[in-house]
């Protein structure tokens, strides 16, 4: 037996490696919550989503558990040799297009066993997008920081056995994402797919990222402590149950025991609002109001304003390092005479 054979038959016997991720359950909670996001308005519907562990297995282990035909996006990981995989089997793939062409979210229908079409892999292209940037979210999450490598779909397959990625005995991440869809509850399945070497690429670029941010950044500790304090500061927060206008004969005349009429509805839309210069109120946010542990509250119903996020992070953005040098400014050209 060949010394390629022998150490090609050492590989395949032994033992998978442990998980390169840090913290899995980031990985696992960001995932889900990603991919309920970027789907529910593909489907139009509800959706629930169940990430399980990650685990590191054979890829020759991890395509075998795929069922086929599915939707397989190849996904290219610039810098890396092998790309990743994600497989969306075959139910899962045949309910996302029933939903987005329109299919009735009452009803369970039993997925019909066929070949994947042109137009299914044409819509299956915008569910494979959606899954990777949320892939893409959740190892950005676990390894601290987003992602400086990019990842793009390469190109699609309905069988594994269409696919030679790289040997059978490479280790692979391997996370099952099981969704809901539908009020019916239409269940499905989802692997993605990561090879540890693309992995390795992925978090050496990180590091290096991290590394020159970290030696372009001032060492100015008053900076730092006041977006420390600016970051801590309270702001407070008006939740508005209503709003009524009175004229001011009529508040001039309000007595003790006097009712005031607040609309059935008002209880439904909670406005979160923090004030602004001139008596004006910004809306940050809306709810519901509820009850916990004997306690009034308010359940956000409604992501905060974008807008406000993006001030809040750009007030506490680290200021860019100053020039070392600057460049003279060129003379002036002479007129002729």
């Amino acid at each position: 037996m060949s010394a390629a054979a022998v150490l090609s038959k050492k590989l395949r016997q032994g033992r998978a490696a442990r998980s390169p991720l840090p913290d899995t359950d980031v990985v696992a909670e960001t995932l889900a919550r990603a991919v309920e996001d970027r789907l529910r308005p593909l489907v139009k519907t509800t959706l629930s989503a169940e990430v399980a562990p990650p685990r590191v297995t054979r890829l020759a282990d991890a395509t075998a558990a795929v069922s086929t035909p599915g939707l397989i996006g190849i996904v290219e990981v610039e810098d890396a040799d092998i790309p990743a995989l994600i497989a969306i089997h075959a139910d899962l793939a045949w309910h996302l297009t029933d939903l987005t062409l329109g299919g009735d979210p009452l009803a369970a229908p039993t997925p019909a066993p066929r070949g994947l079409s042109a137009i299914d892999m044409a819509l299956g292209r915008l569910h494979l997008e959606a899954t990777l940037s949320a892939f893409g979210a959740a190892i950005g999450a676990a390894l601290g920081r987003p992602l400086p490598k990019e990842m793009r779909i390469r190109d699609q397959r309905q069988q594994v056995s269409q696919l030679r990625l790289a040997p059978d005995y490479i280790d692979v991440l391997v996370i099952r994402l099981t969704l809901t869809l539908a009020e019916a509850g239409r269940p499905g399945a989802c692997d993605l797919i990561l090879p540890l070497s693309t992995l390795d690429v992925i978090r050496a670029s990180i590091e290096a990222r991290a590394s020159q941010v970290a030696r372009e950044r001032p060492n100015d500790l008053w900076r730092t402590l006041m977006r420390r304090a600016a970051a801590a500061a309270p702001v407070p927060v008006d939740a508005v149950l209503h709003r009524h206008s009175l004229s001011l004969a009529a508040l001039q005349g309000l007595k003790v025991g006097q009712t005031i009429e607040i609309p059935r509805q008002a209880a439904e839309t909670i406005a979160l609002t923090i004030a602004q210069p001139g008596g004006r109120a910004a809306l940050v946010a809306s709810g519901r109001l509820g009850a916990f542990q004997g306690r009034k509250v308010v359940k956000l119903e409604t992501p905060l304003d974008p807008r406000l996020v993006q001030h809040v992070a750009r007030a506490l953005r680290p200021a860019p390092a100053p020039a070392d040098t600057a460049e003279p400014a060129p003379a002036p050209a002479a007129e002729p005479e």
